[in-house]
């Protein structure tokens, strides 16, 4: 997404697990006065994420699952509400509230990147969770801006953490990401199409 795409509403996937799962347990870096001032001053765009009241490498140190409350259970269907992983160590766990902040900010500030794309030629491959709780528009706009977007494929059962560990779900989208890399058949119908964007847009898919 670009600037101009990312201050548009629209619609989303299906239904996230966001306020269904159990509440996230455990210590919170936030909770420590330090920590929560620096983390919600960034937020709010008053202290840079290279600041010098907390570092990013600490902030990353600091920061635990339970700092992310329901953030996380956005990123899975509601089906998958109650077996969400727990991420509770430095194996399975590790978020940099400095460098989000930071990404989400420049995209937010950036021009529109479609001229950009519409002269695009490097080969590329749109993945769209059926549950994920991003903007619907933010993925179709590349998909229509973009001429270089080969195969679009619809993942289902499956939030924005497409690769979670439950199910099939992370041999699925390696399967679909090997296929394009090795220039293999999708193993996916190649859904939605420039075509198709009307009507999945207005299906709610």
């Amino acid at each position: 997404m670009d600037g101009p795409t990312a201050r548009i509403a629209g619609n989303k996937g299906g239904p996230s697990a966001r306020g269904i799962a159990p509440a996230m347990t455990g210590p919170r870096s936030t909770h420590v006065p330090r920590y929560a001032v620096a983390f919600g001053l960034m937020r709010l765009g008053l202290l840079s994420p290279d600041n010098g009241l907390t570092g990013q490498a600490e902030g990353d140190n600091a920061f635990t699952a339970a700092d992310l409350g329901s953030d996380t259970a956005s990123g899975y269907c509601a089906r998958d509400a109650h077996r969400i992983p727990v991420e509770d160590t430095a194996a399975n766990f590790t978020f940099s509230a400095a460098a989000s902040l930071r990404i989400q900010q420049t995209v937010m500030d950036s021009p529109s990147i479609a001229p950009q794309l519409s002269r695009s030629r490097t080969p590329a491959m749109l993945m769209i969770a059926e549950c994920s709780s991003q903007i619907r528009q933010w993925e179709t706009t590349v998909l229509a801006e973009d001429p270089a977007v080969q195969r679009t494929q619809y993942m289902p059962g499956v939030g924005h953490h497409m690769w979670n560990g439950l199910g099939d779900n992370d041999q699925r989208a390696a399967a679909v990401i090997t296929a394009f890399l090795q220039d293999k058949p999708a193993p996916l119908l190649n859904y939605p199409t420039r075509a198709d964007i009307p009507a999945f847009l207005r299906d709610h898919r």
